[in-house]
């Protein structure tokens, strides 16, 4: 007969995945588990882009941030990474430091300061990006046309499953 599951009493207890109860576990099966898989993946290139970058997670997405939006104030940057003007100021010395980035006077007002990507960064970043990209661009032309509605739909609905749980507001604990 199987030893009951122990459920922990107090907070010194060790967690162990035997405490996860089955119903509140999704099955496994290939679709499940291949998402997770490119879930680990894309978080394991990151971490990639990042080292071959020399910067850490919250400057790759300053920098993600300026290569897709151009330009930004340092205020502006604050605001996307969700970080305070003080600690924006610190991920942009850092990043013109290392030689990703440059500041120069906004366009428009000379008073502001805008930060602009280096082109060698840009280019080292894009020589890294670019097999994924057209990698997995040619995979989708592989497919019949008949099926990419099916991949498309299936993956705008994970797409809103995954925006749900960003957006939910967070527990006050």
């Amino acid at each position: 007969m199987a030893e009951a599951r122990k459920s922990p009493t107090d907070a010194t207890t060790p967690w162990s995945r035997e405490e996860l109860r089955p119903e509140r576990v999704p099955e496994a099966n290939a679709i499940n588990l291949a998402l997770r898989e490119i879930n680990a993946l894309s978080r394991a290139f990151e971490r990639r882009l990042g080292t071959v970058l020399t910067v850490n997670q919250t400057d790759l997405a300053a920098m993600e941030h300026l290569i897709q939006e151009g330009p930004l104030t340092p205020s502006e940057l604050a605001a996307r990474l969700n970080v305070t003007t003080a600690a924006s100021t610190l991920v942009v010395d850092r990043l013109v430091a290392l030689g990703h980035v440059e500041r120069h006077r906004h366009e428009h007002d000379r008073r502001k300061i805008v930060v602009v990507p280096a082109r060698a960064s840009v280019n080292r970043a894009v020589d890294e990006l670019m097999p994924v990209m057209f990698g997995i661009s040619a995979l989708v032309e592989e497919l019949p046309e008949s099926d990419r509605g099916t991949v498309e739909a299936f993956l705008d609905r994970v797409i809103a499953v995954y925006r749900a749980a960003v957006d939910a507001p967070l527990d006050d604990d």
